[in-house]
């Protein structure tokens, strides 16, 4: 009985002398003051993405607490963030390969930096800048149909004839580089507004499943408030056997750059094909794009009722970057 009453005491005084640590760095990072120990700073003054050497960023503070580094192109509006808890940013957080959170793409550019240390009632901010020059490379498996900087070469645009349509190029503000196409404009009377037929070329893609092949598209469907009600975009495949799969992206009702990446499995045969039926990524010889939207009125279609909050409101779906992808989606 004595044995275990001595063990008993010894493991007592043993928690004991464990408790004050413990509640000292819990207290330290509760209440203690908060200060950056080492400024943030870049590994390099310019990234060049195409080099073996890592780009990241480090930093140090006083305590453990949530933090977010938010990275912006100054041309582009391009965002990179990366997010943690601890109480220093290391190459382990912060390697960065060149991507961005979504579209748009970061280019050639300044990009500002900010460090933000969030503690109870208290932020505190870094900030630095770093300069970009050689862009990340093509993403592995990566099969391009167009992100139009060559123009509209082997294209084929259509718009309805209604009012203020815009069916055509467009230069600066693009999801990736210099160009995009922008769609849009006033039907009051059919949900189709236009379309553009785009000739492919993805055989390099080979034999894959559908649903390893991603179908990726960037959007973005105007200003909010002023986006009409079930304003949509239908993309149409047609492989060379004669089989149409198409999918549907509805509503696009976000004022900024946005990327949809589909799984071809998930496309569905559109009535009429004259193929095999059998999804195949790599016989896709043609891509459609269809601007839609549900029309003000006042007569309904098809027995549907239009949209009368639609009136005087303007169509502006643009779209950018169209690829294929396997195994994963694109990463702009």
């Amino acid at each position: 009985m004595k044995n275990i009453f001595l063990i008993t005491l010894a493991f007592f005084f043993l928690s004991c002398e464990d408790k004050p640590e413990y509640l000292g760095s819990s207290l330290q990072d509760q209440y203690g003051p908060l200060n950056i120990s080492s400024e943030l700073r870049s590994s390099m003054d310019a990234f060049d993405f195409q080099q073996a050497y890592a780009n990241y960023f480090e930093a140090s503070w006083s305590k453990n607490l949530n933090w977010e580094l938010t990275l912006t192109g100054q041309s582009t509006g391009a965002i990179k963030t990366f997010s943690g808890f601890g109480s220093a940013l290391t190459v382990d957080e912060s390697l960065w390969l060149g991507t961005a959170n979504n579209f748009p793409s970061f280019s050639i550019e300044e990009c500002d930096v900010e460090l933000k240390l969030t503690d109870l009632d208290t932020t505190v901010t870094s900030s630095t800048s770093v300069s970009l020059g050689n862009l990340k490379p093509a993403q592995e498996n990566l099969f391009l149909v167009t992100d139009f900087e060559d123009g509209l070469i082997n294209m084929v645009p259509y718009e309805q004839p209604g009012a203020n349509m815009t069916f055509d190029l467009e230069i600066g503000g693009a999801a990736s580089g210099n160009q995009y196409y922008s769609m849009g404009g006033y039907v009051n009377w059919d949900y189709y507004l236009g379309s553009i037929k785009i000739l492919a070329d993805v055989s390099a893609i080979g034999t894959v499943p559908a649903s390893t092949a991603y179908l990726n598209i960037a959007t973005i469907g105007g200003d909010i408030g002023q986006v009409p009600s079930d304003q949509f975009i239908e993309v149409v495949c047609r492989e060379t056997d004669g089989d149409l799969f198409s999918t549907v992206i509805r509503p696009v009702n976000w004022n900024t750059w946005n990327l949809n990446s589909i799984p071809y499995s998930e496309f569905t045969m559109v009535d009429g094909s004259s193929g095999d039926n059998i999804q195949d990524p790599s016989s896709v010889m043609r891509v459609e794009v269809v601007c839609l939207s549900c029309p003000a009125g006042p007569n309904p279609i098809n027995d549907i009722p239009p949209c009368e909050e639609n009136i005087d409101l303007n169509v502006k779906t643009d779209i950018d970057f169209i690829a294929f992808t396997l195994n994963e989606p694109y990463k702009p």
